[in-house]
């Protein structure tokens, strides 16, 4: 364990910001969270033409341990 802390590094400043002091091994997530949308959703710009015919989004998840947080202290 060292006895000087070395420089300080904000990596952001919102909701869920994470800072670092010093020597750091790990920086694991506290939360977790799924977004699903269909094809063609996010997209951006002007004059987008989006074809999805037959397109469909399943929000099924059959993972048992998707992004589980218990080994995150």
């Amino acid at each position: 364990m060292p006895a000087i802390v070395g420089p300080i590094y904000i990596m952001s400043v919102t909701g869920n910001a994470a800072a670092s002091f010093g020597d750091v091994f790990a920086i694991s997530p506290k939360s977790v969270a799924h977004s699903g949308a269909g094809s063609g959703t996010f997209q951006l710009g002007d004059f987008v033409k989006i074809n999805n015919q037959t397109s469909k989004t399943l929000f099924k998840d059959a993972d048992i341990t998707d992004e589980t947080v218990s080994f995150n202290g």
